[in-house]
């Protein structure tokens, strides 16, 4: 009997905890947020959008380095096979620039937090002399290549033990490949089929895009992160 009892009191004891921790309020911790985090990276796209389009886009601010690519293209009868040496690229038109806010988000780790978003380039213009060194054909010309769209992830990074903020600002990624138009002079049909190598030979458009992930956008940010001051984090809202 004196068994029971204990078994039966322990029993008890059990269900009142549980039953006190169910009842109980949990605890609500106090959470670290940047005031206006999304707005001050909207001033920084913005303030790196304007000095883009007014220093970078035109001059040897976004270099396009020289590169050989083979090629060995057959369609409707024409085959081409060699090499195409391309020379004196540079950047001709970038359409828009606008801040993708979608991407925006808020990372916070123990030491520091990050905001980030991206930049969206469109309409992006190339333009690259050539000289082709083909079995069917010799000669020099030009293409003209235009991109839909550059992906450029933009973060600012703020430990929480310094007043300097970093960033990073870098091309990601193009469009898809099916949105690259290219044309070429002379129109004949050699230079025609050097034109589609662009959207289906990888060494033709991987070489190139080596170049735009080479873009070294550091300083100009540097400059616009000390402009625009990062916003207070508040550490118990």
């Amino acid at each position: 009997m004196e068994l029971k009892c204990k078994v039966f009191l322990r029993y008890c004891t059990c269900f009142a905890v549980i039953g006190a921790l169910l009842v109980w309020p949990a605890p609500v911790h106090s959470a670290v947020v940047v005031i206006g985090a999304r707005p001050y990276l909207e001033r920084v796209a913005k303030r790196v959008v304007e000095i883009l389009e007014g220093r970078y886009i035109s001059g040897n601010s976004l270099p396009i380095a020289d590169y050989v690519a083979p090629i060995q293209l057959t369609d409707k009868g024409l085959s081409i096979t060699g090499n195409v040496s391309f020379h004196s690229a540079f950047l001709a038109k970038i359409d828009s620039i606008e801040f993708d806010a979608q991407k925006f988000t808020e990372i916070f780790l123990n030491t520091e937090v990050t905001v980030q978003g991206a930049l969206k380039w469109h309409g992006i213009g190339v333009v690259l002399d050539f000289a082709a060194n083909l079995e069917e054909y010799n000669g020099t010309g030009t293409l003209y290549v235009t991109y839909n769209q550059f992906d450029f992830p933009l973060k600012v990074t703020k430990p929480f033990n310094s007043t300097e903020p970093t960033g990073s600002l870098q091309f990601m990624s193009i469009d898809n490949s099916n949105k690259i138009v290219t044309v070429g002079y002379p129109n004949n049909k050699y230079v025609q089929l050097i034109s589609r190598a662009i959207m289906t030979n990888f060494d033709f458009r991987d070489y190139m895009i080596a170049s735009f992930r080479n873009w070294n956008f550091q300083n100009l940010l540097k400059a616009v992160i000390d402009e625009v001051p990062f916003p207070e984090v508040c550490y118990n809202c």
